[in-house]
């Protein structure tokens, strides 16, 4: 769906949409066809974030000139999928914009990860509509194991088994394509993204890698994120491979993505039990240890994630451990005082 804020581009800017994202500069496409654009610098000024800055998917306002097209601002997004930047970095990281469907991709073999399942998951949720992909079922003898797996993990997400190379399952992603969709894939490297997206263009567009034998990783065949289009006018968007992903902005999700606490919760002793110590918690007796443990894990992650970036958070923060200095430091001279 085209974003009602490009009715206020007016000439002499063009509306634009970022297909390709490259050190530097960026592809976009208009109804004239593709060209090369940079951000316009007073842009870039003015947005210190890079998720405020242009990311595939994203609608921009572009201006021509002189031969050279400039990206004067983005376009009001629909929503945007990010995670926080590697090696423990504090910005976020923007993975793509404007999505109506997500495909969260794993392959059913010595990867198969239900705990990283659960980071996509709570890093889509009550943002973007998301699917789970399991692919290579040809390879699998036993492909429910796994579909039922997820099905339990991710109650009423739809979650598919397919096989790009015998086209089992494709039929079932039909549903989520068509004129004016964008589509987006996300997973580790060698579980088929690019694989997948060339049997729905009908196409070898996207170059694929085996993977190792050794331990069934692939390496990174998609190196740029990037938008394409298939004939029936579906937006596919293909990213690079992610083995780490780092929550941001994650609370909610994860509240979504573990819908059970909330339900488990009302039998628990205390109104307010933080289901970690507390006597007759109702979640940590019922819940799978592996997910009880998985989601101990993930909000203490989230609600550092949210203190690091929230003002109040951080101010109650230090006034909260000046505090806990100011005891310690008490105690210590008062132990002193007594000899």
């Amino acid at each position: 769906m085209i974003p009602s804020s490009i009715a206020q581009v007016e000439p002499p800017l063009t509306c634009a949409r970022v297909i390709a994202q490259d050190k530097g500069s960026y592809v976009v496409a208009t109804a004239g066809g593709e060209s090369r654009a940079q951000i316009r610098g007073a842009l870039l000024h003015e947005n210190t974030e890079s998720i405020e800055l242009p990311v595939v998917g994203d609608y921009v306002a572009i201006k021509h000139s002189d031969g050279t097209s400039m990206i004067e601002r983005v376009l009001e997004r629909k929503n945007l999928f990010t995670r926080r930047a590697v090696w423990g970095s504090h910005s976020m990281q923007p993975i793509a914009a404007n999505i109506d469907t997500l495909f969260i991709t794993m392959a059913m073999n010595r990867d198969f990860n239900l705990r990283r399942i659960e980071r996509y998951a709570i890093a889509a949720a009550n943002k973007i509509p998301f699917v789970v992909l399991l692919t290579k079922s040809d390879l699998m003898e036993k492909p429910e194991f796994f579909i039922d797996s997820v099905s339990l993990l991710l109650n009423k997400i739809p979650v598919f088994a397919v096989s790009a190379v015998e086209g089992d399952g494709l039929d079932q992603i039909s549903q989520f394509l068509g004129r004016g969709k964008t589509i987006a894939f996300v997973g580790s490297s060698g579980v088929g993204k690019s694989t997948l997206i060339n049997a729905l263009l009908g196409e070898d567009v996207q170059f694929v890698q085996d993977v190792r034998e050794q331990d069934d990783r692939g390496r990174h065949t998609t190196t740029r994120r990037l938008l394409l289009q298939m004939e029936d006018g579906t937006s596919i968007i293909d990213t690079p491979g992610m083995r780490e992903f780092a929550l941001a902005d994650a609370e909610d999700g994860i509240h979504t993505a573990f819908a059970e606490v909330l339900q488990l919760s009302t039998g628990c002793r205390f109104s307010d039990c933080r289901h970690n110590t507390e006597p007759d918690c109702a979640v940590r007796a019922s819940m799978d240890a592996a997910r009880y443990a998985s989601y101990q894990k993930l909000e203490r992650e989230a609600a550092f994630e949210a203190r690091k970036n929230d003002p109040r958070r951080k101010s109650e923060d230090r006034l909260k451990w000046r505090a806990i200095h100011k005891e310690n430091r008490r105690r210590e001279n008062n132990k002193y005082k007594n000899f």
